[in-house]
């Protein structure tokens, strides 16, 4: 008997922690600690950023030892035109929570446009669509009903349905950047579709995000200015990321370090001085982040300390791990564009050297 009840009292635990992991899912958006890692879900008009073809494959599982865990699947790839300005994406979403339970699965299409204001700043305006697909699935859950003292658990008795809901969601957003300052904001779900299971009107809250980072070079390059590239980049950016979604908002903040090959860096994520009431204060996660660059790839490792309550329930943390693909177009097809000072947006090729037209006197907007 006490082992029936220890089971009956678990699933209940169970139930209610899914229930309200899962309305909480519904009403909130993914969220990762390497946002910088992952541009296309940030801001569409990040789409075609790396002026080249880029292919990302980026893993997120969080809080690994509880049963509302989540488990994150991200895959982006994106080009872009030099006749048309114009940068084109395509990314894949896969989302578990619990065991399965509840399911999230999203495909996007980006569109880019970039325009050189002057030769020192530059616009880039995106549109995205999403098409999403949200299920439950309770075939993994145990309820009381389906115990009895005599057998304990019979298996029997679950007959509920799984429910899907099917939407489209559609977001843009504006990127402005120079050689050492960029600054995003996007909208997320402007249409707010509905996502309610069980008929009804629920609507998805518009999501709203905006993000800047200044990058100050430790060594400063002496060479011409298309030769800056074959320096080796020694830097730091302070970077803050601010969104917020329905009643609930987040702030990181922290700071990365690069080395010609090497990434580093540090987050706070939370809102310290705002409660959301006096005993839950807006606190999350420490967040560490450390990787390098190999040739046309990069590799980033992510590890979320928790802050909050949570902690006393030791969740395992948050780990994230990305691997970013750049393309290098041969040297003589492609003229040097202005770059994001950013990590993972922009890996340019050493070799690639200007056109004779493009001299540093010319003002042409596409130096450096």
């Amino acid at each position: 008997m006490p082992l029936l009840f220890k089971h009956i009292i678990k699933s209940i635990l169970t139930l209610q922690v899914l229930l309200y992991t899962g309305q909480w899912l519904v009403a909130q958006d993914i969220q990762f600690s390497q946002f910088y890692a992952v541009p296309m879900y940030l801001n569409p008009a990040f789409a075609g950023s790396g002026h080249n073809f880029r292919g990302t494959l980026h893993q997120r599982l969080q809080w690994p030892k509880l049963d509302a865990k989540f488990n994150t699947s991200f895959f982006s790839a994106d080009g872009f035109s030099h006749r048309y300005r114009s940068g084109f994406g395509i990314m894949a979403i896969q989302d578990y929570q619990g065991s399965s339970v509840i399911s999230s699965s999203q495909v996007g299409l980006q569109y880019a446009y970039e325009v050189h204001l002057s030769s020192e700043l530059t616009v880039r305006a995106g549109l995205g669509a999403d098409f999403l697909s949200r299920s439950l699935d309770y075939s993994t859950l145990k309820f009381p009903s389906q115990f009895n003292d005599s057998t304990g658990y019979s298996g029997f008795g679950n007959n509920l349905e799984n429910p899907r809901k099917n939407m489209v969601s559609l977001g843009s957003g504006l990127v402005l950047y120079s050689k050492r300052f960029w600054s995003s904001i996007a909208a997320s779900h402007m249409n707010q579709p509905n996502q309610s299971f069980v008929g009804g009107v629920s609507r998805l809250p518009l999501k709203m995000s905006f993000t800047a980072g200044y990058k100050i070079p430790l060594k400063e390059s002496k060479q011409m200015a298309y030769l800056e590239e074959e320096q080796k980049d020694v830097s730091i950016t302070p970077t803050a990321h601010y969104k917020f979604q329905g009643k609930s908002d987040q702030l990181d903040i922290g700071l990365y370090g690069i080395y010609d090959k090497v990434i580093a860096a540090v987050w706070y994520r939370g809102i310290p001085i705002k409660n959301y009431d006096k005993k839950l204060p807006n606190n999350e996660s420490m967040v560490i982040i450390a990787g390098f660059m190999s040739g046309s790839f990069s590799f980033t490792y992510s590890y979320d300390f928790t802050v909050s309550k949570l902690a006393q329930s030791r969740t395992g943390g948050s780990h994230e791990i990305n691997l970013t693909y750049i393309h290098k177009h041969h040297p003589k097809t492609v003229k040097p564009m202005r770059r994001l000072p950013c990590p993972n947006f922009y890996r340019e090729n050493k070799n690639l050297k200007p056109h004779h037209e493009l001299r540093p006197s010319s003002g042409h907007p596409h130096i450096h």
